[in-house]
């Protein structure tokens, strides 16, 4: 999955229009960003990347934190 998938696919789960994610958006900007989008977003992580939640996953506050999480850890293709 590309960066953009992914955004893509948060999108979708935050229930938000198309390309209006921003990287600060955060469960504090989104009310709809409850605990169990958490778990559907780490479902999503973990099915897609293979990557198990850990402290530093489950402690991101944003969306930018959870991207630059994931390009670290050489998630993204493309």
């Amino acid at each position: 999955m590309t960066r953009s998938g992914f955004l893509s696919a948060m999108e979708d789960i935050l229930d938000v229009s198309k390309q209006t994610l921003r990287t600060e958006d955060s469960r504090d900007t989104l009310e709809q960003w409850t605990s169990l989008k958490d778990v559907q977003i780490f479902h999503l992580i973990t099915g897609e990347f293979g990557i198990e939640p850990d402290a530093e996953l489950i402690e991101a506050e944003t969306v930018g934190d959870l991207v630059t999480i994931l390009q670290r850890r050489g998630a993204f293709r493309g």
